[in-house]
């Protein structure tokens, strides 16, 4: 990316319909002000992409058992449970700030300002395309990403996986045509990492955000600042949240 001012927002907690509801609204009000933020998850949610069916992938029963969330991306991809060790980033740029002109450039140029911070804490990675967009560490996935364009704006999201509970995940989501949640299970083990595996160290998702936000204000992103949610924003994402995010005709857009 170009070097530009960035507003950084720190760490949040909110429900999955708030924390849609808030990408959106910076995505929405985009005025030139390039954003990153970090956020997790309370309680635990699903995600869907945006042009998939609710039933096809996730399994509702389960989900209110354990009382989570789901909600509906305004992002292309597959479903993705968020869980209490993720930490999950957006961040809403032109694309007039970037330096590649193919999506899939874009996609790893954007991914690049969270994770070549956390190369620095030793982390090995690579970006490949399995599914969507990807982060790899030793091989094994450590997160993914999606983005929604208007015109020349680009809101790009994604996973950082701090710690992960396979069981839980595929008690909410759906085993793939073919495979059984015990064969689902084991592939998360088998090619699915996150940072307190990869680096050795018990870590959580807001101290790694803080590490993050210190780490950009002071070094690579030295011409950004720590800001907050707009009036107009916030006064976006509420409206969003209640009207869109947590109505059953955008959960169940598709049937």
């Amino acid at each position: 990316m170009k070097d530009l001012n960035w507003r950084l927002l720190n760490f949040t907690v909110n429900r999955g319909s708030m924390n849609m509801a808030i990408d959106e609204a910076i995505f929405r009000c985009f005025d030139g002000v390039n954003t990153l933020r970090l956020y997790g998850w309370n309680p635990s949610a699903v995600s869907i992409g945006k042009h998939q069916k609710i039933f096809d992938e996730v399994n509702l029963n389960s989900l209110r058992e354990l009382n989570f969330d789901c909600v509906r991306r305004i992002s292309g991809g597959g479903a993705v449970f968020h869980d209490e060790g993720e930490l999950t980033y957006s961040i809403v740029t032109n694309l007039s700030n970037t330096k590649t002109d193919t999506i899939e450039g874009i996609y790893y140029e954007i991914s690049e300002i969270i994770f070549q911070p956390l190369e620095k804490l030793g982390l090995s990675l690579n970006y490949e395309q399995i599914h969507c967009p990807s982060v790899f560490s030793n091989g094994k996935k450590i997160s993914g990403n999606a983005q929604a364009r208007y015109k020349d704006i680009i809101l790009q999201h994604g996973t950082i996986l701090v710690k992960f509970r396979p069981e839980i995940m595929y008690s909410v989501l759906k085993a793939r045509a073919g495979r059984t949640r015990e064969n689902m299970i084991e592939s998360v083990y088998q090619h699915v990492t996150t940072l307190t595996e990869s680096l050795n160290k018990d870590l959580s998702p807001q101290n790694v955000a803080e590490y993050l936000i210190h780490y950009l204000i002071k070094t690579s992103l030295p011409q950004s600042f720590i800001g907050e949610l707009t009036i107009k924003e916030q006064q976006m994402a509420e409206e969003l949240a209640s009207v869109k995010y947590e109505s059953e005709d955008w959960l169940y857009k598709y049937m």
